[in-house]
C-alpha cells in the first residue's frame, strides 16, 4: 500500500480581512498537494480577533466565503481523495467542538463520502510515533484549563478578543513577545491618531484580565473534565488512556490561575513605578518636597526591582519551552517525531519540528510548513518553504 504523503502547516489566522496573498498561496499549496494528508496544526482560523460575538458557524462560513480561492482549492483537495486533518489551537479551540467537522464540511459545500477526509482533534493527533498539536498547552499565557475544554479563555484569547478584536489593531498579534512601553511607542507608528484609544483598550483588557484572574479563573467550574471524557478521547484518538494524562500533565500552569503571576506578565508594577515616580516629578514642580521625593523614590525602587527580575518577560521564551516540552513529550509517549506549531517561528532539530507561521513567515525564503518523510515508525522531518508566484 502506498503511503500518503504529509504536510503539516500551522498558524494561517485565516479571518475575512486575511490578505489575498495569503489565501491565494494557500489554494496553491493545497493543488500542488492533491491526495495528500494536510495538517493544520492550529490556528487556521482566528474569529475571535475580527468577530469573536458572532456564532461560529457564521463566522466560520463568512471567513471561508471571503477567500473563494481558498475555499474552493480545499473543497476540491477533499472531493478528490485528500485528506484534511485540523487540531485545535489557541486562536481556534472552536476546531475541537464535535460539530465542527459538519460545520466546516457545510461551510466548503462538501458532501457525502469526502465529509469523512476532514478529521479534528482539540488536542493532538497520533499515527505511529509522530505527534503532532499546536503546543499552546505549553505556553502559560495561552494554555487551556484543561485540553479538552473548548472556551475556556487563557490570557491570550482574553486579549485578542478584548483588545485586538475592538480595535483592529491586528499587528499586535506578532508583536506580543514585546513590553508594553514598545507596543505602546510602535502604536503611534502603525496607528497615528487611533493610537490613544488603541492605549487604552490595552489597559481595559488588562485590567479585565486581572478581574478574570486568581480565585475568579475557575468560578465556573468549566475546567473540570472527568475520566469519561478523558477516556472517550483516548479511545477515539486510539492511544491508551495513560498517554493522554501523562500530556495533560506535562502542559503549563495558566497564568490567570494566579492574579499574581498576571499581575507582573501585564507589566503592572512598571505601570504603577512609572506612575509614581510621574506623581513624584509633579510634586516637587509644586514645590512639595517631601511628598515629591517620596514618590518619586518609591517610583525608581519598585522600577529596580522590577527590571532586575527582567527586562522582557516573554521575549524568546515561547519558542525555549515548546522545544523543551517536545522533548518531554517524545520521552513521555515515546514519540520519535513532535511537530508543533504556535511559536510562528520555525524549528528543526533531532525529534522535534516546528512549522512557523504560513501566513507570517518573518524572514524565511517562503511561506514555511514540514513535511514528513518516512514511515510513522521511523518519521523524518523537513522543513520546506512555499514560495509564491510572481
Amino acid at each position: 500500500m502506498t503511503q500518503r504523503r504529509t504536510v503539516v502547516l500551522a498558524d494561517l489566522h485565516l479571518v475575512r480581512q486575511t490578505p489575498r496573498d495569503v489565501t491565494a498561496d494557500l489554494a496553491r499549496f493545497v493543488e500542488a498537494h492533491r491526495g495528500a494528508r494536510i495538517v493544520v496544526a492550529g490556528d487556521l482560523f482566528d474569529l475571535s480577533s475580527e468577530s469573536p460575538w458572532m456564532p461560529r458557524p457564521r463566522a466560520l462560513r463568512e471567513a471561508l466565503l471571503a477567500h473563494p480561492t481558498a475555499r474552493a482549492a480545499l473543497a476540491e483537495h477533499l472531493d478528490r481523495g485528500g485528506e484534511l486533518w485540523l487540531a485545535g489551537g489557541n486562536h481556534d479551540a472552536e476546531v475541537g467542538a464535535p460539530d465542527f467537522p459538519v460545520a466546516l464540511a457545510e461551510a466548503l459545500e462538501v458532501t457525502g463520502e469526502p465529509r469523512s477526509r476532514i478529521r479534528t482533534t482539540p488536542w493532538f493527533f497520533r499515527e505511529g510515533a509522530i505527534h503532532l498539536e499546536h503546543g499552546h498547552l505549553y505556553d502559560p499565557d495561552n494554555a487551556p484549563a484543561h485540553p479538552l475544554v473548548v472556551g475556556e479563555r487563557s490570557l491570550g484569547v482574553h486579549f485578542v478578543e478584548e483588545f485586538i478584536a475592538p480595535t483592529g489593531a491586528h499587528r499586535y498579534l506578532q508583536a506580543n513577545d514585546q513590553t508594553p512601553l514598545s507596543l505602546f511607542l510602535s502604536a503611534f507608528t502603525w496607528y497615528g491618531p487611533r493610537a490613544p484609544y488603541v492605549i487604552y483598550r490595552y489597559f481595559h483588557a488588562a485590567l479585565g484580565a486581572m478581574l478574570k484572574s486568581g480565585p475568579l479563573y475557575r468560578a465556573g467550574g468549566e475546567a473540570t473534565v472527568g475520566a469519561a471524557a478523558m477516556e472517550r478521547f483516548a479511545h477515539e484518538l486510539g492511544v491508551p488512556r495513560a498517554m493522554a494524562d501523562a500530556l495533560v500533565g506535562l502542559g503549563a500552569t495558566p497564568t490567570l490561575e494566579s492574579a499574581a503571576r498576571t499581575f507582573t506578565r501585564l507589566y503592572f508594577d512598571r505601570v504603577i513605578a512609572t506612575l509614581s515616580m510621574g506623581a513624584g516629578i509633579a510634586a516637587l514642580g509644586l514645590g512639595a518636597r517631601g511628598t515629591g521625593a517620596a514618590a518619586l523614590g518609591l517610583g525608581a525602587l519598585l522600577m529596580g526591582a522590577s527590571w532586575a527580575s527582567g527586562h522582557n518577560r516573554y521575549a524568546g521564551t515561547v519558542a525555549e519551552r515548546l522545544a523543551e516540552s517536545a522533548g518531554r513529550v517524545a520521552r513521555a509517549t515515546g514519540a520519535k517525531l513532535v511537530v508543533f506549531g504556535h511559536t510562528h517561528r520555525e524549528a528543526l532539530g533531532d525529534g522535534y519540528a516546528n512549522t512557523g507561521s504560513f501566513s507570517f513567515p518573518r524572514a524565511a525564503p517562503g511561506r514555511p510548513y514540514v513535511e514528513i518523510e518516512g514511515p510513522p515508525e521511523a518519521p523524518r522531518a523537513m522543513t520546506r518553504f512555499w514560495r509564491a508566484v510572481a
